[in-house]
């Protein structure tokens, strides 16, 4: 009989709402993942992780350079994952645990869009560690 209510459950779904539930306002959550890429030099498939994932994606955003964008041209673009800033000045991405209400945890990350223009305030996409309701992991926490 047909309706018209319609729900798609399935693993993907079930984990992001999971995800989801733990995530402020604004926040761009980015889980902890193995994703097979194709790599440009050796027209091989790689297994990519997010770090991995957010670095190919910073290097194609350069072609954004130039757009329009409420009635401003982008400078930049930045995207990272965010993390503590390191003695040398580097920065590390913290992996978050995150525990459902049936005590099952995963990892995610906090990711971050920067969007720079030429004469117009920045436009800041995603929240800073300091108002996440996240737990960052430890390295004795269950993959």
């Amino acid at each position: 009989m047909p309706t018209i209510y319609s729900f798609i459950v399935g693993d993907v779904t079930i984990e992001l709402a999971r995800i989801i539930e733990q995530a402020v306002p604004g926040q761009v959550v980015m889980g902890d993942f193995q994703v097979p890429m194709p790599d440009v030099q050796t027209h091989q498939s790689i297994r990519v992780d997010p770090q991995s994932f957010i670095e190919r994606t910073q290097q194609t955003l350069s072609s954004l350079e130039g757009l329009v964008l409420s009635s401003e041209p982008v400078d930049a673009i930045k995207c990272y994952l965010t993390g503590t800033k390191a003695p040398d000045g580097t920065y590390t991405n913290t992996k978050y645990l995150i525990t459902d209400k049936h005590g099952l945890t995963r990892h995610a990350y906090n990711a971050k869009i920067n969007i720079y223009r030429e004469n117009a305030e920045p436009i800041f996409l995603g929240v800073q560690d300091h108002d996440l309701r996240m737990q960052p992991a430890s390295p004795s926490d269950p993959q």
